[in-house]
């Protein structure tokens, strides 16, 4: 492939045409694929990995665990706005994202072989390595996938292809959760991955033959680094709502993730399950499927409020479920924790229904849409840095000297904070009322 600079210096953006649901469905496609990965590798499986390698009562997992995850968010946080920028001025001829997306989903393949290569036992610095590894191919893939949207969707659907994307974020999700279920035990994890990898190569098919990109110009300026990486800075005076949306869900994610990341040791360490795995799969994957009809309304109350109000409100209930956990690590009721924990999940199916189409009303510029989602991106990839490692080594910390119950109490309470400034200064984005289709 080539690179050249984006729509106005050599790429003919053609206007979007009105998508049919088949549409919709074909382009979100390669979305389930990712989730039913994203929602099962990161917050199950290696937690469990880790444990395995250090011994499932080591006073440092949740630490190291974090830290692993953490510095796999950061691979994620640099390579998707690369990706989404390189894809910006790629001319290949049947479309400037698919390169990257073929090649991400192969390069996706391979690295999951190789983390299921870890049959409870190896070094974790090379556990590390190779999560890293799957982290880079992930957003390879992912960054040009953010810029595909707002490239092949028209504008006034951007509601209807959010529903889309967040209805393809729950089904991965109890996908992967059913694929743990079924196939999942310690230590033989090619199963499972074979079952992904299978998954995310027809979500590849189906989202590349649904998706007409606009086709590149015969004229192409020359690619010059200088220009490319000072494109990367928005002036904050111009685009002062995509600042607030970066800002508010960075906050919120930070509130996710540090909660999603501990809930295997929160359920076996101060709930006490002794096998947790199974069970927080089986709450994930109830938990999703109550988001749907969750996502539904928080879609329709969209159309007649405005998103604003719908992040604003699932922001809040996000941050009474982290208080409930609190409650709860202080006098532990399972079934309380899984109905905590359903609610927390149906907020969060709102809140996703919502989340791409507030993103797709503050794009600065649709011809670098692939950088600028990518940039977008970095706000969920982010936390993922902050969340674990810090709420991880906080926990070991408290831990050491308090107890699990006390750990988990601080650690919820500041995810609840998180929450908490997450729905205050969702109120500073000011975005004009439009009709949807």
């Amino acid at each position: 492939m080539t690179l050249s600079s984006p729509a106005r210096n050599g790429l003919t953006i053609r206007p979007a045409r009105r998508l049919s649901t088949l549409s919709h469905v074909q382009i979100a496609s390669l979305w389930f694929a990712l989730f039913t990965q994203w929602m099962t590798v990161v917050p199950v499986l290696v937690p469990a990995q880790v444990a395995e390698m250090l011994g499932h009562n080591a006073a440092l997992k949740e630490a190291v665990a974090g830290s692993v995850i953490a510095c796999g968010a950061f691979v994620a946080m640099v390579v998707a706005p690369l990706a989404g920028a390189l894809s910006d001025r790629c001319s290949a001829k049947h479309g400037r994202r698919r390169p990257f997306l073929i090649t991400g989903v192969f390069g996706t393949s391979a690295a999951l072989l190789w983390l299921a290569s870890f049959n409870g036992a190896g070094s974790v610095w090379l556990y590390t390595l190779a999560f890293l590894h799957l982290q880079f191919w992930w957003n390879w893939a992912a960054g040009p996938y953010a810029g595909l949207v707002p490239d092949v969707v028209p504008k006034q659907q951007a509601n209807r292809a959010s529903a889309w994307l967040n209805v393809m974020t729950v089904l991965g999700t109890i996908t992967g959760n059913v694929v743990l279920v079924a196939l999942y035990s310690p230590g033989h994890l090619y199963p499972t991955v074979a079952t992904f990898i299978a998954i995310m190569l027809l979500c590849l098919w189906l989202t590349i033959s649904g998706s007409r990109e606009p086709t590149p110009a015969g004229f192409r300026e020359r690619f010059e680094l200088f220009a490319f990486v000072r494109s990367f800075y928005l002036d904050p005076r111009l685009h002062q709502n995509f600042y607030w949306v970066l800002v508010t869900r960075l906050f919120g994610n930070m509130g996710i993730w540090s909660i999603f990341t501990f809930l295997l040791y929160y359920l076996q360490d101060v709930i006490g399950i002794r096998h947790p795995t199974g069970l927080l799969n089986g709450l994930l994957g109830v938990g999703v499927v109550l988001a749907i009809p969750a996502s539904l309304l928080g879609a329709r109350l969209a159309d007649q409020h405005g998103v604003v109000p719908v992040v604003r409100l699932t922001s809040w209930i996000m941050a009474g479920a982290a208080i409930g956990f609190v409650l709860l690590a202080l006098y532990p009721n399972l079934w309380l924790v899984i109905t905590v924990g359903l609610v927390f999940c149906a907020a969060y199916g709102s809140y996703q229904a919502v989340d791409w189409a507030l993103a797709l009303q503050v794009l600065p510029d649709g011809a670098s849409s692939g950088k600028d989602m990518g940039i977008w991106q970095v706000s969920m990839v982010l936390p993922q840095i902050l969340g674990p490692a810090a709420t991880g080594w906080m926990l070991s910390w408290v831990k050491s000297f308090a107890g699990a119950g006390p750990a988990y109490v601080a650690a919820f309470v500041v995810a609840a904070g998180w929450f908490v400034l997450a729905a205050s200064l969702v109120s500073r984005i000011r975005i004009a009322r439009s009709s949807s289709c």
